[in-house]
């Protein structure tokens, strides 16, 4: 008799535990099932390279309207350098100091601004010694 009781209620349990599920409210039911959309931006324009300007200064020895070649000093030694000009020079000739703003495309040096250098001649200030001659046959002490 206890086992059909047990058997009894067991049943009824297991018959009545969905309804009870059933009667609750879904908990998703106010939540929005949507996806928010985000927009995409478009993949940002990528820069050209910065160029690296190079500047350099010498004398001019040779000029015509597509080229420069300019002589210069570095550390004691001559060397000789070849430009392309993107536009001809008038006011520039052979013998005249200048500096060259150039970049380097394709193993070439492009010049893009030459201008002439004019030396600064230094004046001794009022208040400066005179440098002193001494004569090459004094001892020194």
């Amino acid at each position: 008799m206890k086992r059909w009781l047990a058997i009894f209620f067991f049943v009824v349990f297991i018959c009545t535990a969905p309804s009870f599920a059933v009667d609750q409210p879904d908990p998703y039911s106010g939540k929005s099932t949507t996806v928010k959309t985000v927009p995409i931006k478009p993949a940002p324009k990528k820069t050209p390279p910065r160029e690296t300007r190079m500047r350099a200064t010498g004398k001019v020895i040779e000029i015509s309207p597509e080229a420069i070649k300019i002589e210069r000093n570095v550390k004691g030694t001559v060397e000789t350098m070849g430009f392309s000009l993107v536009k001809p020079l008038d006011k520039i000739k052979v013998g005249d100091e200048v500096g060259v703003s150039y970049i380097t495309k394709d193993n070439q040096n492009i010049a893009k601004r030459i201008s002439k250098v004019t030396r600064k001649k230094v004046t001794p200030t009022k208040d400066a010694n005179p440098a002193v001659n001494i004569p090459p046959d004094t001892p020194v002490k």
